[in-house]
């Protein structure tokens, strides 16, 4: 084994260019062993992380799909709680016991009614009424409010108040056109199918160039929760 050896690198030394010639070959199979496992293992790197995206957007599906399923159920359990509570709605109705009389200036009782299935617990009403010629404000200037802790049965109706637009301090300014007045009505409740949630009907209405005839109701002013 020893004189093959020694022969070799003998053969090695008196042919040096050879030598070095196969050494770079040894090299560069040497280096292209390297990058073809450093291929492979990039190969292996990009198909782990597209497996890794599939599965994270498989995941992210069933996420979604258990929040819309959960979303739907709760939609569907307050679409039932909304369907059995109580719904209160407000109403300017004719001033009861003075059908007969006549007024000056406009005159109407406040009536609410439960359009809902259930038992309502009324607990107050706020009458608001204000002069403006701009913007209209979040609260009346001048506002009341009763606390009634009473009972509305399903369908019925009950007198809450009243209202006289001859209480309005500016009412020339109303009737010439340059100020309107405003009325706010909010009623609190709750309701028996959930009482620890507060509930709010609130009526807007206006007066302009009249206090005589029935104040226009603004919609968008008008809240139901």
């Amino acid at each position: 084994m020893y004189p093959t050896l020694s022969a070799v690198f003998h053969w090695l030394q008196t042919n040096e260019p050879i030598a070095i010639w196969l050494e770079g070959i040894a090299l560069v199979a040497i280096f292209g062993l390297e990058l073809a496992e450093y291929k492979r293992q990039g190969r292996e790197r990009i198909e782990q992380h597209e497996e890794s995206a599939v599965q994270m957007a498989i995941m992210q599906s069933q996420a979604d799909a258990a929040n819309a399923n959960a979303e739907a159920a709760r939609l569907n359990a307050q679409a039932v709680l909304n369907s059995e509570r109580a719904w209160i709605e407000i109403s300017l109705e004719p001033p009861q016991h003075f059908e007969n009389v006549v007024h000056d200036f406009f005159v109407c009782s406040i009536q609410i009614k439960n359009h809902g299935r259930t038992l309502a617990r009324i607990e107050s009403i706020q009458i608001g009424m204000d002069t403006v010629d701009g913007p209209i404000p979040e609260r009346p200037s001048n506002s009341t409010t009763v606390n009634l802790q009473s009972l509305l049965g399903s369908g019925q109706t009950e007198k809450v108040g009243a209202f006289d637009a001859d209480d309005f301090a500016d009412g020339v300014n109303i009737v010439t056109g340059t100020h309107r007045g405003i009325l706010r009505i909010i009623v609190k409740y709750r309701d028996v199918v959930n009482a620890s949630i507060p509930h709010e009907t609130s009526a807007f209405y206006v007066f302009q160039n009249s206090l005589e005839d029935e104040p226009e109701k603004v919609s968008y002013e008008s809240v139901y929760t």
